[in-house]
């Protein structure tokens, strides 16, 4: 149990004063109960997730996966927005299990860094506030559909569940032309491989899928070449013998005329992959290309299935919906009826580090009814608190295209004093050896005269996880620090307990005046 350094101190006397490490070996913690601020790197959490104790309007934000919805949540830092989203992972993750049909495929949009750094990269722009005041609505739905289009095909060709691979291959060969058509042009758009070469991803989709022209470029003009070539030699044939053929004759006018028909197609096909090439990489702005990539691609998809496509164009405002509609349709093959992202951690990009104005401009061209309600898709917005007041002050015009209304809000995510003491009670008992049957509760810790009443008090006046973590894990320290090491007095007394919560509860009030960082 060397999880903690020894904090052994000297008191005035000379005597040793007690260490967590001891007074947690008495209780037979494995773990720091209290230690945790961030829900990523919770051990206790991470291990125990599916059994956690959560907020009590969790089940009201994660809705019924069968028929998803979008709700939006505004929380002070440190209510459990991330532990909230790892739970919701999880319960859809136990909700797909052992399911064949009516799965739910989750899309987790909780890292933008990669999303604005492409998206300065491809306007060339070293400014940060020229950055993000160009976010449109279309940048969410590219990163969004990149981010699902990335996963499926990565689930079929790289993924190590060997049988899950050999089932999709199987259900995506049978699809129709149309859908097999769709997932071809949605890979051309949107698919982000992290290993191995693009290029020989992108070959074996289209193998996979049986679509594709049979020539690229390179064949295409090899193609137009021949016929040329035939030409020329009949030409030559014609003139040099002195008494030609018909045939020298016939090779040349055919070859002449087959080879200028073919270049000229060439030619034209080239232009006009060029030009869709680069509309679609001014349009996808927030994803990584190599220059050429997509025009290089476009050529193994005939032009005239390319034309029933909706590829993304200037001033277009419903391609991003027609191509979620056309992922959903496959997804439908594979057994998931429908889609939910999970939006989380708006306020970390390097871009943004925490300041609510630039929180806003990321996040304001999402909040759109007609993408919040999309049908057979729920997006969960876990929000910073500062976004629901800045909301107050906007105009007639914006809240009607936002539709707050319609989208299951909750606002503010609160604790009660009961809640915090229920989750701080769970942490405790799932650090202790010997198991939950055998486990001491929260109570335990303290002097016969400290009450729960006290505890939830207490707890009441830190208001959220975080908080309330770092009271008990005060109330600890405290204790260690007024107790002899050799007194084995391993119970917490109520002056400990009221010295720690007029501490903590001032900075908790110091916090939300804007007086403490921490």
């Amino acid at each position: 149990m060397a999880f903690l350094q020894p904090a052994a101190h000297l008191a005035a006397t000379g005597a040793t004063l007690m260490d967590l490490q001891q007074f947690f070996n008495h209780w037979k913690l494995s773990e720091h109960p209290f230690q945790a601020e961030e829900a990523r790197n919770d051990s206790v959490y991470n291990r125990k997730l599916e059994a956690a104790i959560t907020h009590p309007d969790f089940m009201k934000i994660y809705g019924d996966p069968a028929n998803p919805s979008t709700t939006i949540v505004f929380g002070e830092k440190g209510t459990g927005k991330t532990a909230m989203r790892l739970m919701i992972q999880r319960r859809l993750a136990d909700f797909n299990s052992g399911r064949d049909s009516n799965k739910v495929w989750v899309v987790s949009y909780d890292e933008l860094n990669p999303m604005l750094d492409r998206l300065a990269s491809n306007l060339k722009s070293d400014s940060e506030e020229k950055t993000l005041g160009a976010i449109r609505l279309s940048d969410h739905q590219d990163a969004i559909l990149s981010l699902a289009v990335t996963d499926l095909i990565d689930s079929v060709l790289v993924s190590k569940d060997k049988s899950q691979v050999k089932l999709r291959k199987k259900t995506l060969r049978k699809m129709s032309q149309q859908r097999r058509l769709d997932l071809a042009t949605l890979a051309l758009l949107y698919d982000q491989p992290k290993h191995g070469r693009a290029a020989d991803r992108w070959s074996s989709l289209l193998r996979l899928l049986r679509v594709g022209s049979g020539l690229d470029r390179s064949a295409h003009g090899f193609a137009a070449l021949l016929p040329l070539a035939a030409g020329a030699v009949g030409g030559l044939g014609w003139y040099f013998l002195e008494a030609p053929s018909w045939k020298w004759i016939a090779t040349a006018l055919a070859g002449g005329v087959i080879g200028l028909g073919l270049g000229y197609l060439w030619i034209k096909r080239s232009w006009k992959n060029g030009k869709r090439g680069k509309q679609i990489e001014r349009e996808i702005r927030v994803l990584h290309r190599e220059p050429g990539t997509t025009t290089q691609q476009l050529w193994d998809v005939s032009s005239s299935e390319l034309a029933s496509q909706p590829l993304p164009a200037k001033g277009d405002q419903d391609s991003r919906y027609d191509l979620t509609g056309r992922l959903l349709g496959i997804l439908s093959e594979l057994g998931y009826s429908s889609l939910i992202t999970l939006v989380d951690r708006v306020d970390e990009p390097v871009l943004v580090n925490g300041d609510a104005k630039r929180i806003k401009q990321i996040v304001w061209p999402m909040l759109n009814n007609k993408f919040l309600q999309q049908e057979g898709i729920g997006i969960k917005m876990l929000l910073p608190i500062e976004l629901s007041q800045m909301l107050l002050a906007e105009d007639t015009e914006f809240k009607r295209q936002a539709r707050l209304d319609k989208q299951n809000v909750v606002n503010p995510l609160k604790w009660t004093g009961t809640s915090l003491y229920d989750l701080c009670n769970w942490r405790f008992k799932n650090c202790q050896g010997g198991g939950q049957a055998s486990a001491h509760s929260l109570d335990a810790l303290f002097d016969d005269e400290v009450t729960s009443e006290d505890l939830i008090d207490a707890l009441d006046q830190m208001h959220q996880p975080r908080d309330a973590f770092k009271f008990l894990y005060a109330v600890l320290l405290e204790h260690c620090r007024n107790t002899p090491g050799e007194s084995e007095d391993y119970k917490i007394a109520r002056s400990t307990l009221e010295t720690a919560r007029r501490e903590q509860s001032q900075r908790v009030v110091d916090l939300y005046r804007g007086m403490s960082s921490t």
